[in-house]
Order: C-alpha cells, then sequence, then structure tokens
C-alpha cells in the first residue's frame, strides 16, 4: 500500500465513520487534492487487497473489516486526552478509594460514548482485615469480609448461634485480621462454636472470584446499529461474558475487529492496587477507533499512577 492509498483509506474510514453511507470517489478526490481517476485506481487497489468494497454498482465505497483493522492499527500510539481532562481523571481515581473500578468503568463509557467494562483478576494474596456479622434470624448469618484494597466478600449461612448474648461480638474479635484468607481454615480456635464458624465462613465465602464492573450499557441504544435486535443481542451477550483468555500486560492496547459479527472492542491492561485488569470498551465495527482508543490509553495510564 502506497502512502497516498493509506491516506485514502484512512479518510475513507473516518468519513464512513461519521456518515454512515458508502464514501463517493469524487468526495475522496476533492478532500485528497487528486484526480477522481487518481482515486479510482487506488481504490481499485484497496478492493483488490480486501480493505473497502462497493455494496452497489453506482455506490461510493465502505470499509471491510479488514480496513476498519487497518485503520485502527495505524492510530497506535493514540493521542492521549487533553490535559484538563487527563488531571481531572487523575483527581477522580486518587480520591475514589475502593470504588475505583467502578468509577473507571463509568468515566470510560461517558468519555467514550461506548459501554465500558472493567474486569479485575482475583487477587493473589486476598487478607481479611475485619469481619461483620449480623444476625438475621430464622438461624441464619450474614457475615461480611473486609478484604486488602477495600474489596468485600459476602456470605449468608444457617448457624445455629450458641445462647450467649455476646457471642457475635467474641466472634468479631476472634476474626479481626490481618491475616491472609487462605488461613482462615486454620485458625486455631478458642472454643468448638468458633471453630464451627470459621469452617462455615470458609464455605460461604468460597474463593476469590475474579471481578467486572460495567457502566454504560444504554450506550448500546444509541447506536444506529441498535435497529438490529441481532447486534443488540451480540453486544449485551458480550458485555455479559467476555471471552475467557489471558489479560493484556500493563500498558499494552488491543483492537479486536468483527470476532464478534458487527461488533469491535478496545482494549487497555493496567495494574492497580496490587491486582492485574484490563479495559473494555464494546461498539459496533463502525466504532470511533480513534477516540476509544484515546480514552483506553488515558484511563490506563491515569490508573497505573503514571
Amino acid at each position: 500500500m502506497t502512502e497516498r492509498q493509506r491516506r485514502l483509506l484512512n479518510l475513507l474510514v473516518r468519513e464512513y465513520v461519521e456518515s454512515g453511507k458508502p464514501v463517493p470517489s469524487s468526495w475522496l478526490a476533492g478532500r485528497l487534492g487528486v484526480s477522481p481517476a487518481t482515486v479510482r485506481y487506488d481504490l481499485a487497489d484497496l478492493e483488490a487487497a480486501g480493505l473497502v468494497s462497493k455494496p452497489h454498482a453506482s455506490a461510493g465505497r465502505v470499509p471491510t473489516r479488514r480496513g476498519y483493522r487497518q485503520y485502527a492499527l495505524a492510530q497506535l500510539p493514540p493521542k492521549p486526552l487533553p490535559p484538563e481532562t487527563l488531571s481531572r481523571l487523575a483527581r477522580i481515581i486518587s480520591h475514589a478509594g475502593g470504588n475505583w473500578p467502578q468509577l473507571a468503568a463509568q468515566m470510560a463509557a461517558r468519555l467514550s460514548g461506548y459501554p465500558a467494562v472493567v474486569h479485575l483478576v482475583p487477587p493473589q494474596r486476598a487478607e481479611v482485615l475485619e469481619v461483620h456479622l449480623s444476625d438475621l434470624g430464622d438461624g441464619r448469618l450474614l457475615a461480611v469480609a473486609v478484604l486488602n484494597g477495600g474489596r468485600l466478600l459476602e456470605g449468608v449461612f444457617k448457624f445455629d448461634l450458641p445462647p450467649k448474648e455476646r457471642f457475635l461480638d467474641q466472634a468479631e474479635r476472634w476474626l479481626h485480621g490481618p491475616y491472609l484468607l487462605s488461613e482462615l481454615s486454620e485458625k486455631r480456635a478458642p472454643t468448638p462454636q468458633l471453630a464451627e464458624l470459621a469452617r462455615q465462613l470458609v464455605a460461604a465465602f468460597g474463593s476469590p472470584r475474579s471481578e467486572r464492573y460495567v457502566e454504560g450499557l444504554g450506550t448500546v441504544l444509541n447506536q444506529p446499529e441498535a435497529r438490529d435486535p441481532e447486534f443488540v443481542r451480540r453486544a449485551f451477550d458480550l458485555l455479559d461474558a467476555l471471552p475467557d483468555r489471558p489479560f493484556l500486560p500493563a500498558g499494552g492496547l488491543d483492537v479486536r475487529v468483527g470476532d464478534v459479527e458487527g461488533i469491535s472492542m478496545v482494549q487497555a491492561g493496567f495494574h492497580r492496587s496490587g491486582r492485574a485488569g484490563e479495559l473494555t470498551m464494546i461498539g459496533p465495527i463502525r466504532m470511533h477507533y480513534r477516540v476509544a482508543l484515546s480514552v483506553a490509553h488515558s484511563l490506563s495510564h491515569a490508573l497505573e499512577g503514571s
């Protein structure tokens, strides 16, 4: 591909993303300052390479899946967001406390106009700081464990409370951390009742799981493609269960174009609070890749604290 053909493809994709209509060769020629004949020859080469197609004999060209991907990769490395936006992101994240994953997903959705998912791997060392116990009645007990990094684990289970009124207070004092969640079952209990409580807590909490925070679901319906019920179904299915694969490394960026029919994903890896994570924005294949990549790049760096 020549430099002029690369410029031609980028211009065609940008215009089609904005208008949703096939792009005429005469319009492209005027923007590039070359003759319509030259543009037609270059479009023929791009069509032969599988980067553009012509829906109708008298229509202009539209990008193919391969053309979209070529265009998206040409946006790397992406431009960062404006300095004032970067400063605002840094301030919000620094004051977010344990709510930073949800806030990060919200900011990604608002800035990009696409639904966003923040996915965190399970913590390698889940440390219990304290455990709160509440009697729900009918022999049920609610347990809430506060873990390092502000994370919470909840569990409800059957437990026959001893007749002593202060048992829950005694149990909370005994369960006070810090200690590893994996060591709870080995914690030496001063009474049989506390030993049984520890066993029930281990079963109720289970192993730490990966966490997902989804924001901006309504933006799916704002896309012109939402007129197609199948597009909406595929988008929501993808948001509900992203493909199971290794996360991108911190600072990594990826664009997945059309792996799911009609849908693209822009993704960025990051590392924060001792945990690896991945930010994903999902949109139609006719996506504003420059915007989404800029948001993913800038927000992942803000999460890293750089």
